[in-house]
C-alpha cells in the first residue's frame, strides 16, 4: 500500500470513529434529560436584558398610562398619580309646560311660538373632558336641543348642534394661577356661573335672560385668567372676549371686544359650608355687535326650544355703540335654608331707538333688573358651595330613593323655593315685568331630580295692548352624569 493510500484510509477511519463517539455521547445525553413534547421548540440561549431608558422630567412619556374607572356622579377614569383623567357626561331636561292668560295677552305676546301649552327638551347635552399631564384641563360640550337653523326661504327650521363649553385650561401657572382659552361663560353673575344642572328653578331670572344670555346662550369665545385667594375664601377672574350674538361660538367684525371680570369673597364660612355668606361683584364693558342692541326675556317656563319660545318683554333691535354691565351678588346658606339675590344694571351708550328714516337718539339708556330667592330643604340637606368657582354645586340627598319589586326605601331630598324677579326695559320700549315663582324640587339621588314650578307674571308694555297677568305651570324631569 502506498503512503497516499495509507493516509487516505487513516483519515476515513478517524472521521468514522469521531462520528461514532459523537453519536454515543448524544444518545447518553438524551437518555439522561426528560423527554420534550413533540411541538416544543429548540431551546434558545437567553439574551441579556437592556436597562430601560428613563426620560428626563418633562419629556413625553412613551409608555401607556393605565387609568382606573369609577363612578362619582358620573363615569370617571383616573391614573394613580392623578396626572391623567377623563370623564364622559351628559344631561337632559324634559319639560312639560302650560299657560293661562287673557285672550288679549295671549294674542299680543311677542316671540315665534304662541303662548300655548307645550313639551320640549330644555337641554340635551353630551360632554367629555379631563386632565392631561397634570396641569392641562380640557372640556368639550355640545347641545342638541336648542340650536335651530332657518331654511333659505325661512319656511322651516332644523335642529343643529352647537357648542357650549369648549375650552382648554392651563392650571397652576406662576403669578396668574389659571388661564382658560375657548368658548366659555363670561365672568359675571352668580346664577349664570352656577351650572344649569344645579339651578333651584327651571329657569334663571328675567335679568339673566335679558342681560347675560345675550342671544349666544351665555357662552362666548375668549380667554380668561382666574384664581382663588385667602385660602379659597375668595375668587377673582378677568376675561377678554369677542362680542357675539351667535350660539355657535364665532363672530367677525372690527373691534367688537368685551372685557369682563368678577371678584367674590366668603366673609363667613363655617361647618364645612353648612353656614356661609357669599358676596361678590361682576361686570363687563363691550362693543355692541354690528352697533346693535336688543334685550328680551322669556317666561319662567318655556314651551319650546329657547329661540322659539314666547317673550314676556322685548326692546326690539336698536342702535348703540357700547354697553356696560354691573352685577353685584349675594348668597347665604344657614343649614337647610338658602338665600340668593343679584342686581343687574345695564347702560347702552349713544342709543337710538328710532329708524333710519325717523331717528330717536336717547343718549345713554339705563335698563335694570333684580331678583331674590329663598329655598328650604324639608329633609335637612344644605346647598353645596364650590369654593373653586364661587358658585353653588350639586345637591346630595342624605338618603337617596331606592326601590325594588318589594317596595321603596329612602325618600330623596325635598326642597321648597320662592323667587321674586323684576325687569325694567321701559327706557328702550321693552316694558316692565314683575314676576313671582314658586317651586318644589325632589332630588331622587345626586344625579336625578323632578321639579315643579308655578309662576305669576305681570306684564306692562310701553303700548296699549298685551298688558296683564300670565300664569304658568311646569314640571321637569332631569338627569345628569
Amino acid at each position: 500500500m502506498s503512503k497516499a493510500q495509507f493516509g487516505s484510509g487513516a483519515l476515513r477511519a478517524a472521521t468514522v470513529a469521531a462520528l461514532m463517539i459523537g453519536a454515543s455521547l448524544a444518545t447518553a445525553s438524551a437518555q439522561d434529560a426528560p423527554p420534550l413534547p413533540i411541538d416544543t421548540p429548540a431551546p434558545v440561549a437567553p439574551v441579556a436584558k437592556v436597562p430601560a431608558v428613563v426620560p428626563p422630567a418633562g419629556a413625553l412619556m412613551p409608555e401607556k398610562v393605565p387609568l382606573t374607572d369609577y363612578w362619582k356622579s358620573g363615569l370617571r377614569f383616573e391614573s394613580a398619580d392623578k396626572d391623567f383623567s377623563l370623564f364622559v357626561g351628559g344631561r337632559f331636561q324634559f319639560d312639560t309646560v302650560g299657560y293661562l292668560a287673557s285672550r288679549e295677552v295671549h294674542d299680543n305676546i311677542p316671540g315665534t311660538n304662541a303662548l300655548d301649552n307645550g313639551v320640549s327638551f330644555r337641554r340635551l347635552r353630551l360632554d367629555i373632558g379631563g386632565t392631561i399631564y397634570k396641569n392641562i384641563d380640557f372640556y368639550t360640550q355640545v347641545d342638541f336641543a336648542n340650536g335651530l337653523l332657518l331654511t333659505p326661504n325661512s319656511t322651516r327650521t332644523g335642529n343643529a348642534t352647537y357648542p357650549t363649553d369648549v375650552w382648554v385650561t392651563f392650571k397652576e401657572l406662576p403669578v396668574v394661577g389659571n388661564v382658560r382659552v375657548g368658548n366659555q361663560k363670561p365672568l359675571y353673575s352668580f346664577e349664570h356661573l352656577t351650572s344649569s344642572r344645579f339651578l333651584t328653578f327651571l329657569e334663571r331670572s328675567l335679568g339673566f335672560d335679558a342681560f347675560a344670555e345675550g342671544f349666544n346662550n351665555g357662552f362666548e369665545p375668549g380667554i380668561t385668567v382666574f384664581d382663588n385667594y385667602a385660602d379659597k375664601r375668595g375668587t377673582w377672574g378677568l376675561g377678554l372676549f369677542k362680542t357675539t350674538r351667535s350660539p355657535f361660538g364665532w363672530n367677525v367684525g372690527t373691534n367688537e371686544i368685551e372685557v369682563n371680570g368678577r371678584l367674590t369673597y366668603l366673609p363667613v364660612y363655617e361647618d364645612g359650608g353648612r353656614v356661609l355668606v357669599h358676596v361678590g361683584v361682576g361686570g363687563a364693558s363691550r362693543d355692541l355687535d354690528d352697533g346693535a342692541a336688543r334685550f328680551r326675556a322669556r317666561l319662567d317656563a318655556r314651551n319650546s326650544p329657547s329661540s322659539l319660545s314666547p317673550l314676556i318683554a322685548d326692546t326690539g333691535t336698536f342702535n348703540g355703540t357700547r354697553q356696560e354691565l354691573l352685577i353685584p351678588e349675594f348668597a347665604m346658606v344657614a343649614g337647610p335654608f338658602t338665600l340668593q339675590a343679584e342686581y343687574y344694571a345695564s347702560w347702552v351708550h349713544n342709543a337710538d331707538t328710532g329708524t333710519a328714516a325717523n331717528p330717536k337718539p336717547r343718549g345713554t339708556v339705563f335698563l335694570q333688573s333684580a331678583y331674590a330667592e329663598a329655598a328650604y330643604f324639608l329633609t335637612g340637606e344644605h346647598r353645596e358651595y364650590n369654593r373653586e368657582a364661587g358658585t353653588f354645586g350639586r345637591v346630595v340627598p342624605k338618603e337617596r330613593l331606592d326601590w325594588s319589586r318589594r317596595g321603596f326605601t329612602g325618600y330623596g331630598a325635598w326642597q321648597l323655593a320662592a323667587r321674586y324677579s323684576y325687569l325694567n326695559l321701559a327706557a328702550a320700549n321693552g316694558g316692565v315685568v314683575n314676576d313671582l315663582t314658586l317651586g318644589l324640587n325632589w332630588f331622587l339621588n345626586p344625579n336625578m331630580k323632578v321639579q315643579w314650578n308655578y309662576f305669576l307674571a305681570d306684564r306692562q308694555t310701553n303700548g296699549p295692548v298685551g298688558n296683564g297677568l300670565i300664569q304658568g305651570f311646569a314640571s321637569r324631569l332631569a338627569i345628569d352624569f
